[in-house]
């Protein structure tokens, strides 16, 4: 069988692997537009890493867990340790039978009726950051982002009622995700070691949240998602236990925080830098909202803002590129491909086909009045049977949080930024947001960095 097309390095592909890390964009398209839908970094019969593009790549890698199973290889954690049971009782890193069961159990608590609930709680805490705000002139959108985002996870995961218990908890858990990285290069337990102190949190973590399931066992009445996870059950009458409720509701709060305020924040930056849609924007929600916040049923009236929100997933989605591992041998795009090779699929290459999306580097909401691509076409939230399970809830969350604050304050982007997204889709260098008063101003300001190889002004 032939061999797969790629660069080739004296390096081997370690080489390729840093020139990816080091401009993950530039490096992803310049594989596509030079070897096509499959390429392997690094020669040879048995190649350790692949990147597949398209649609197709895309539907072959993720709707066939008999080969391709969740990869953990960027980040590695101890099993037998509390820090191990938190990690790994993810949805994300089940497989099979364990996969599908985990899934019905858990799908109650992202059904209407709780997205519903969970609105209310998304609007208020969104009110009362946009409160926070007065006086002030200039914020780091992507500061304020995290910490709004913060809050409503661990209000709506863990019923937790007031900001300062809000903030203190999610503290804790930023502190235990921060010292991932560490932990896998250095798993060294001894003290004032990162993997030492992570340790120390993710006991205080563990024994925290079995609390809170002690006492959700006693009032029926709660209705965070954790509440709705104790109360789950299948036909066999089976239920998530107490290990397994901690692993997934932290997983939730870990999958759906940073994510959801990275998006906020280009969907923010990207809507004020094309003025013409921000004016047709705020015309839009001051005829539907009058300054109110949203309810479940007005964000079905607010199609501009919902276009909004899908092409800045499109542009900018917070998880642009994904990973897999082979969990046997196969085929791949007419390649053989052995057993524990790495792939990964990308979800920015996608999004940016011109055979899909007219104009594909352009921010263009209104396209999506007339567009409705394939699961495997659009997938900001993945696609196939570990497809984002809360995908409802983040959609819900990022049109309210928008729609609140849009209609609270004017935002502009402070004039020569330097704004450059990063692998995760972080911008590196903040979101140096200017807020104020509505004026009825709309302008587009000059910035700096790599934005400008991501979008088409």
């Amino acid at each position: 069988m032939n061999r797969i097309p790629g660069p080739r390095s004296i390096a081997g592909w370690r080489w390729n692997m840093f020139r990816f890390f080091r401009n993950p964009f530039a490096f992803q398209r310049w594989l596509y537009e030079t070897y096509g839908t499959l390429s392997a970094l690094g020669q040879g019969d048995k190649p350790s890493t692949v990147f597949a593009f398209g649609p197709e790549m895309n539907r072959q890698i993720l709707t066939n867990p008999d080969f391709f199973e969740v990869s953990t290889a960027l980040v590695k954690v101890p099993k037998d340790t509390r820090m191990g049971e938190l990690f790994y009782n993810n949805l994300v890193l089940m497989s099979g039978e364990k996969h599908r069961r985990h899934r019905r159990l858990m799908q109650p608590a992202f059904q209407q009726d709780q997205i519903r609930q969970y609105g209310r709680d998304m609007a208020t805490i969104t009110g009362r950051l946009a409160d926070e705000w007065e006086g002030r002139t200039e914020i780091d959108l992507n500061v304020e982002m995290k910490k709004l985002t913060q809050r409503i996870a661990v209000k709506t995961l863990f019923g937790v009622q007031d900001e300062e218990g809000m903030d203190r908890m999610g503290s804790l858990i930023d502190r235990m995700t921060r010292s991932l990285l560490l932990v896998t290069l250095a798993p060294v337990d001894i003290p004032f070691t990162p993997y030492h102190r992570a340790l120390r949190i993710a006991e205080k973590l563990h024994a925290r949240i079995r609390s809170m399931i002690h006492d959700k066992r006693r009032d029926p009445d709660e209705t965070d998602v954790l509440a709705a996870l104790i109360r789950a059950h299948d036909e066999d009458d089976a239920t998530l236990t107490d290990e397994e409720l901690i692993g997934h509701t932290f997983s939730l709060y870990v999958a759906g925080h940073e994510t959801t305020a990275n998006a906020l924040t280009w969907a923010l930056f990207l809507l004020v830098q094309h003025p013409d849609t921000y004016a047709s924007v705020m015309e839009e929600l001051n005829a539907v909202l009058s300054g109110s916040p949203p309810t479940l049923e007005q964000l079905s009236e607010l199609p501009l803002l919902d276009g909004v929100v899908k092409e800045s997933l499109r542009l900018l989605p917070p998880a642009g590129i994904g990973t897999r591992v082979t969990a046997a041998p196969c085929e791949l795009d007419g390649y053989f491909l052995p057993e524990r090779t790495n792939v990964f699929f990308s979800q920015l290459i996608t999004h940016r086909l011109p055979e899909l999306y007219e104009e594909p580097d352009r921010f263009k909401p209104r396209r999506w009045e007339t567009i409705k691509p394939s699961a495997f076409e659009y997938l900001p939230f993945s696609a196939g049977p570990h497809m984002c399970i809360g995908w409802h809830f983040a959609m819900q969350e990022l049109k309210i949080v928008l729609a609140v604050l849009l209609q609270r304050y004017r935002f502009s982007v402070v004039r020569d930024a330097r704004i450059s997204p990063n692998l995760m889709m972080r911008p590196v260098r903040g979101m140096p947001m200017r807020i104020g008063r509505h004026d009825g101003r709309f302008e587009r300001v000059t910035v700096r960095g790599s934005i400008h190889q991501m979008i088409e002004f």
